[in-house]
Parts: C-alpha cells; sequence; structure tokens
C-alpha cells in the first residue's frame, strides 16, 4: 500500500511550499473539494471530489492506495476541524502522511492583528448544538466561530440577543484568503449584524468591548464571601459550607446539568455555574422575592447559564432538563418527598449532595440513600468565625451543618 498525502492548502496556492507542489503534481489521483481541485486545474492525475458521500469517497480512497499516489487537499490546516482528522479514523496512521499549513483562525487573527493563544474556538458545522451554551459564552474575552451556512452569523447575533451576552464586539471575516474577495465588517450592534447577509466562506470573531465595564466587577474564586451575594439576612449557604458542598458535587466536566433545590439567594448556583460553563444549572427557588436574589446576583456574576424556575418542588420536576449533578440545600419537613423525586430524575452515576443543619434531617437523608444503594457518605461541619472584641479577637460559631452526598448507582 502506498503513503497517502494530506495537504493542508493553506489559506492559498501561495501558501504552498514547493515540496507541498511536488507532491501534488506528482500526484495519481488527486482528492478534494472543487474548490481546491480548481486551484491545480488542469492536472494529469485522476480527480476524485470530495462530496456529502463521505464514506464512499472514503472507500475510493483505500481502494486507490493499493496501487496508486494519493493526494488529499485540505483547506487550511488537515487537522484542524478538516478532513484530516476525518481520514484518520478510518485509515491506519502509518500510512498516512500530513503536511500541515495555516488555519482559517491563524489567517483570520492575523487578518485583525489580534493574538488567539487565549481564544475559545468553536465550529457550528455540522452540529446541533449539544453541549455548546452560547450563555456559557458571557465570560470569556475573546470567541472565533468557524460558521457554516446554517449557523452563520445572523445565527450567531440572535442567540446572543437571546441569551443576554453583551459587551463584543462583532467581526465577520468573509473569504479570507480569496485574493481581492476578502472582507473585513465590524459591528457594535447584534442587531445590525442580524439584518446583514454575507457571502460564505466566512469567520466570526467576538472580542471583549474594553470600552464597556466588565462583565464581572470583581474576581470570582471558590467559597466567595457571602456578603458579594444579594440575599435575605441568613439565607444563605456560607462560604466555608458551599466549598465543601461544591467539592462533593465534583462537577469534573463543563457540561454537567445541576439541579439546586431550595436555591435561596443562588451562590451555591453562583459558583457551580462558574465551574461548569458549559453546562447548565437549574436554580429551583418557591419562593418569588428570593428568585429576585437569585436573578440580580446571576446579572452581577454574568453567569447566564443558570435558568430560574420558581417551583415548589417537586411540581413539575418532570419537565425539567434531567441532571446528573443535584443540590438540596435542605428540604425542610417535605425531605422524603423532595429526595424521592430528585433521586428518580437523577441520571446514573449522578451525584447528590444534601445540606442540613437539622438532626431528624441528617438521618432521613443518610438512610434514605443507603435504602437507594448510592453509597451515601456524610462529613459534619463545624465553622468558626473570628469576631473583633475590644482587646482581642473571639471565635464566633456558626450553625453545625451535615453534608451528605451519594452516587445513583447503574442499573
Amino acid at each position: 500500500m502506498k503513503p497517502l498525502y494530506i495537504i493542508g492548502i493553506g489559506q492559498g496556492k501561495e501558501d504552498l511550499t514547493a515540496r507541498q507542489l511536488d507532491i501534488i503534481d506528482k500526484a495519481d489521483v488527486l482528492v478534494g473539494g472543487k474548490r481546491l481541485l480548481q486551484l491545480f486545474a488542469p492536472h494529469k492525475a485522476e480527480i476524485l471530489v470530495i462530496d456529502r458521500q463521505i464514506d464512499r469517497v472514503i472507500t475510493r480512497i483505500k481502494e486507490k492506495m493499493a496501487t496508486r499516489k494519493v493526494v488529499v487537499l485540505a483547506s487550511g490546516d488537515p487537522l484542524f476541524y478538516g478532513i484530516g482528522a476525518t481520514l484518520l479514523t478510518c485509515i491506519d496512521k502509518k500510512h498516512i502522511q500530513i503536511s500541515s499549513n495555516i488555519s482559517c483562525v491563524a489567517a483570520a487573527f492575523a487578518a485583525i492583528k489580534e493574538p488567539w493563544h487565549d481564544a475559545r474556538i468553536i465550529s457550528l458545522h455540522g452540529k446541533t448544538m449539544g453541549g455548546f451554551s452560547f450563555a456559557g459564552l458571557a465570560r470569556e474575552n475573546k470567541i472565533a466561530f468557524l460558521t457554516s451556512p446554517k449557523k452563520d452569523p445572523g445565527f450567531i447575533a440572535r442567540n446572543l440577543i437571546r441569551e443576554n451576552v453583551s459587551g463584543f464586539l462583532f467581526c465577520v471575516l468573509e473569504n479570507i484568503g480569496y485574493t481581492g474577495d476578502q472582507k473585513i465588517t465590524w459591528y457594535h450592534s447584534y442587531a445590525d449584524v442580524m439584518a446583514d447577509t454575507f457571502s460564505h466562506p466566512n469567520m466570526v470573531i467576538l472580542l471583549r468591548n474594553k470600552d464597556l465595564p466588565a462583565n464581572v466587577s470583581h474576581e470570582t474564586y471558590l467559597g466567595m464571601d457571602d456578603d458579594l451575594f444579594q440575599h435575605a439576612k441568613g439565607l444563605i449557604t456560607k462560604s466555608e459550607i458551599r466549598s465543601i458542598s461544591l467539592s462533593r458535587l465534583k462537577l469534573v466536566k463543563k457540561d454537567h446539568v445541576l439541579w439546586d433545590i431550595g436555591s435561596g439567594s443562588g451562590s451555591v448556583s453562583i459558583e457551580a455555574a462558574l465551574a461548569i460553563p458549559e453546562g447548565s444549572v437549574i436554580a429551583i427557588e418557591k419562593n418569588r422575592h428570593r428568585t429576585q436574589d437569585i436573578t440580580h446576583n446571576i446579572k452581577k456574576f454574568g453567569c447566564f447559564n443558570i435558568h430560574v424556575v420558581p417551583l415548589n418542588f417537586p411540581g413539575e420536576a418532570h419537565t425539567l432538563p434531567l441532571p446528573d449533578r443535584i443540590f438540596v440545600g435542605g428540604g425542610g419537613k417535605n425531605l422524603d418527598i423532595v429526595l424521592e423525586t430528585a433521586c428518580d430524575c437523577l441520571l446514573e452515576n449522578g451525584i447528590i449532595v444534601i445540606n442540613t443543619v437539622l438532626i431528624q434531617n441528617m438521618e432521613r437523608a443518610f438512610t434514605f440513600l443507603e435504602n437507594r444503594q448510592f453509597s451515601p457518605a456524610m462529613v459534619q461541619v463545624q465553622v468558626s468565625r473570628s469576631q473583633g472584641m475590644p482587646f482581642g479577637t473571639r471565635l464566633e460559631p456558626l450553625n453545625p451543618v451535615w453534608i451528605i452526598s451519594g452516587t445513583k448507582p447503574m442499573s
């Protein structure tokens, strides 16, 4: 079997080296999209056009490799959301030679003269939204979108408006690398983007507008001070307890779905949302006055991946996205009902964490999880905070809290 050559064209034929051009010139079979193949027409090689029937194309490539030199042309960098990544999953890599080139993202940031080592890169090619959330972009500073005809700049602008994500300069780059046709347009208004039309291919870059106030007015960290949150007096999970509770939730993925039942001021929701920017936090609170505190804190911290649900749990809980993490901040006299519904809805291998200051609820929660084979664990936390006195410092104790956690078994 002869080697398969995959060559990135970069942003145009002029980006190719003499060695890359020589490989292409000596190809027996030349494979690529119509636009790339036209750059080398006419060519003595057999031409194989990449179309939507990618499986058929890969089968033919394998057949040709047996006796002939096959060269695949890729736009930009073959391994950056390109055909190279697909071919590596279908053909043994020992038979593949890859020659990289300038990616579209590198070219786009070069065109606007901005470094991109700290940029978030999102591809919208052929994808449903999946775990990606526009709301989760609120805390980013620099984002590049690889668009598609259906998910174009207008689609991005529309979703930013819908999710109330503001504070970005919006740049559309059309035909980057196409001599004479490339166009760069900056927008301060998402509405203006939606009113415009664009040629393809294009890219979108969002840059945090430095002339606007920062989306969060202070640094965030685990166990933030209680007074950073708007809350009714005393109705907040204290910072020390919050830190331990979040550690028990084990937010190891960026796209968890978390239910915060009885969310109060939303302090747990806020810090969880910061840890899972591509996920979703459902803040469930029956007291409508407290939901106002949650909404205020969401805006203050820019955590727009939190969805406030004014619900007397369990209520219509079955209509909510199923969680893989649940936090219960008490439960009161209805703890058994809360836990039964919560555990039924929790996805397999999901984690539930229950905080309570009541001795009776501690025993009920632990026993309930034990009976459900959740392998519960418990820690009792007693915190004392320093308080100034006229001639020194004393310690003032907070209420002791039991933190009970468990993992739902696989069926």
